[in-house]
This record gives C-alpha cells, structure tokens and sequence, in this order.
C-alpha cells in the first residue's frame, strides 16, 4: 500500500503562512493500492496565485488520468472562469483589479501511483518535480532530471484563453514501480536544490531531509542563509510504496 509518510510546507522567508502560494491534494480511493497526488505552485507575479494553484489541485487530484491536450486545456479554460468568478468581489484595490485583469498562473504535477498495476503515471506543466528513489538510488527525476534545467520562467497554467500564444508543453511519464520505492514530490526550489546537491557533491540527499516540522524550518532556514536554497515558497511530500 502507499503510505503518506512526509508533508512539510513553507511560504517565502518573510511572508505569512496565508501567503504561501503553493498547494497540494490527495486523492486516496476505496483501494490501499492507488493514490494520486496533485502538487502546483502559484507564480509570484500573478494575481492571486494561491487561490488559483488550489483551484488546479482540487480539480486534478483524481484517479483520473490528464486528458489528453485539447480537453486538457478546456478544462484549464473553465477552471479559469471559475477561478475569476470566486476571486473578483475580493479584488477592491485598483492594484487587486489590475492583477485580476491580467489573470494567474500556475505549474502543475499529476502523480498516479497504481499498486495493482505496479505504475506510476505522472503529468506536468511547468518545474514540480517527482523523484523516485529505488534502492536507495535516484531512480528518475521528473519532469527535471539536472539543477541546471530550471529557470525563471517555467511553462505555466494560466486563467486566461491561450488565442495566438504557444500553448504549454505537457510532459508525461510512465514507469514500473517496485516495492521499496519512495516517491518525492517537490516544488522547484527543494527540486533545484536537492539535483544540485546530488550532483555536485556526489551524496545522497534524500537521507538528511528532515523527519519533522520542527526540524523542517531549523533545516529550510540553514539552506537559506547558506545560498543552497532560493528563497521561495517551498514543499516537501514523500510516499512510500509497501504491497500489502
């Protein structure tokens, strides 16, 4: 069965916790054997960003899998009108109503762990990254596998009709599972890090992640006043994967 074994969060050093503008869901079935997890992060610039990535959340932690583009993006239409619609009586400042005007944006993973089929099928826009830690190897990373693929301008989701514009590249993953694996789910800054860390130092960074909140934000603070870390928003989940 799958176990949620870790879930730890934070908003920008300096920010409050109702500023934390990432977000995650969970969508745990009638079997021990499937579960699917949906992390997004809301882009900074964007107007409210936190409602939008748990908007996207809610509407794709489901056993379902990403549709396919066209329905896919219809979807992110009508979660965009929706998402207008329960922000706009908030926006009274004529700031608020300009970042309304422009929309928001967000990334997006899909992760669908199915233990009776032995897979995990994963979805992305934009830089939330899934690794897979086998063996205690890194087995896969995913939809960025080096610390030097991330950048400042990440595919994003946006509220807003797409018309001339390129559309956002959907990356999709299939892989076998095994009993053992550990699946970790984080947003771009823990991504960037955790990669550079494995590759520059040749370690196994996965074994000093922190066991508990506490010992979290002792840990996330350090990995920020040291330059390791970016300062942003950040998020932390681990499952682990045991048939039972």
């Amino acid at each position: 069965m799958f176990s949620v074994t870790r879930v730890f969060h934070a908003p920008k050093e300096g920010n409050t916790a109702e500023q934390y503008e990432d977000a995650y869901a969970f969508c745990e079935t009638a079997s021990p054997e499937r579960l699917t997890v949906a992390v997004s992060d809301g882009a900074s610039s964007a107007g409210y960003a936190r409602e939008w990535a748990n908007r996207l959340v809610e509407a794709f932690a489901t056993d379902d899998l990403f549709p396919s583009d066209v329905p896919f993006f219809n979807r992110i239409l009508a979660l965009g009108q929706e998402w207008r619609g329960a922000v706009s009586n908030g926006a009274t400042s004529w700031y608020a109503q300009e970042k309304l005007a422009s929309g928001s944006a967000a990334t997006l993973l899909h992760a669908r762990l199915d233990g009776e089929n032995k897979l995990l099928t994963a979805s992305c826009v934009g830089d939330v990254c899934l690794f897979v830690i086998r063996n205690d190897r890194l087995r896969f990373g995913f939809p960025v596998a080096r610390a030097k693929g991330f950048s400042n301008r990440p595919d994003l989701l946006s509220t807003e009709e797409i018309g001339t514009r390129k559309p956002p590249h959907v990356f999709r993953f299939i892989t076998p599972i095994e009993p053992g694996d550990r699946f970790l789910l984080f947003t771009d800054a823990l991504a960037q890090y955790f990669l550079a860390r494995f590759e520059t130092r040749r370690e196994r960074p996965w074994h000093n992640l922190p066991k508990s909140p506490s010992e979290f934000d002792i840990w996330l603070q350090q990995k920020r006043d040291s330059g390791e870390m970016k300062n942003d928003d950040v998020t932390l989940i681990e499952v682990t994967y045991q048939p039972s």
